[in-house]
């Protein structure tokens, strides 16, 4: 249900509308005798508990909680990288593919849901210049009897030196969906993406190779130095140099040198960032994994969380109001930086084939 869009309030009641045992009812159900003296009601901290567990995935998690000391008897949260975690230790009974779901919408929109308006964007918001999250509130104009619309603001921006944000929230979704499913149908229509991303291939491994050829050239004017350092030391020890004048010129080859590193180390971070670009590894389960999900995604009628969850990582927006979308996959972040021009080649193949169509 959760999976499925669904809050913890609504399954909540749901469960106790069915009379659904809670684990506190299900453990104690033959040791208690009077049913009208023992609260058995779900509740949402149980439900929220539940929905982070991984027993139900089939691992074991202990060393969750700790005494902050012998002395001290109170108890402390562990953080989750330092829990004991065992995988597949029995049979799950929730399948991983749904459980990681509802991890990726808790993450996204966290456990509270008893807001009355449970927006499709809600938690993916965020302020490209604090980059905390952004609120979407009811706002009414002066009107009287005025009907209330959504607004994303930055709250508390005034407290945190950050700009003021008025958007109207409908108009802003509408337009999110119309740009993600662009980039959907695009990427759909392979003929398209792979015009635009083999030329982008080229060009990246252009850009690599120009690096590479840096780099060599920058290795050879060390070793050029490296050398001369060497041979000056030799002339200073046989006294065909004064130590002096060995100082003052190896100082300067020292200086160039220092430079020379620096600007080596600079070209090789970029370098290590163009050949993850370009790098193969993940890629053939990452495009097989994108290609199901825009599949499905873009045969819904109505939008689904989950779907738009997997898709988008994060919405950043400016003080200009101009949005940035991330997205989890590579292949739609580039996208994304080449929309244009893959508009562009999409508009002359369709042309083309009106031309055929008359033909």
């Amino acid at each position: 249900m959760y999976a499925n869009g669904h809050g913890s309030v609504e399954i909540v009641n749901y469960l106790n509308t069915n009379k659904y045992l809670s684990p506190t009812g299900y453990r104690k159900r033959r040791m208690v005798q009077d049913e009208n003296k023992t609260q058995y009601d779900w509740n949402e901290v149980t439900l929220c508990n539940m929905l982070k567990n991984e027993v139900y995935i089939g691992n074991t998690v202990q060393n969750k909680k700790s005494v902050v000391s012998y002395k001290v008897k109170k108890i402390r949260t562990v953080e989750k990288e330092n829990r004991i975690r065992v995988n597949k230790t029995h049979e799950p009974i929730i399948d991983k593919d749904t459980f990681e779901k509802v991890q990726c919408i808790i993450e996204k929109r966290g456990t509270n849901t008893k807001l009355k308006y449970d927006y499709l964007l809600r938690g993916l918001l965020y302020c490209y210049h604090c980059k905390r999250k952004l609120q979407i509130v009811l706002k009414k104009n002066s009107k009287r009897n005025a009907v209330s619309h959504p607004y994303i603001i930055c709250s508390d921006h005034k407290k945190r030196g950050c700009y003021p944000l008025s958007i109207n929230y409908e108009k802003f979704e509408k337009h999110i969906i119309y740009i993600v499913k662009k980039i959907c149908r695009i990427y759909a229509d392979k003929e398209i993406f792979y015009s635009v991303y083999e030329k982008y291939q080229n060009k990246t491994l252009d850009i690599s190779e120009g690096y590479k050829k840096k780099i060599e050239h920058i290795d050879k004017q060390i070793l050029d130095i490296n050398n001369n350092l060497d041979k000056m030391y030799m002339d200073k020890l046989q006294g065909i140099i004064l130590e002096e004048d060995y100082i003052r010129v190896s100082k300067k080859f020292i200086f160039d040198r220092t430079n020379l590193l620096k600007q080596k180390e600079e070209l090789e971070q970029k370098l290590i960032g163009t050949e993850e670009k370009i790098s193969s590894k993940n890629k053939i389960k990452e495009e097989k994994e994108l290609d199901e999900l825009i599949e499905k995604f873009l045969k819904l009628e109505q939008m689904d969380k989950i779907y738009l969850y997997r898709l988008i990582n994060k919405i950043e927006i400016d003080k200009d109001k101009n949005v940035y979308i991330y997205y989890n996959f590579s292949k739609l972040n580039f996208m994304a930086e080449n929309l244009d021009e893959f508009v562009k080649i999409e508009e002359l193949i369709n042309e083309e084939n009106q031309k055929r169509k008359v033909v």
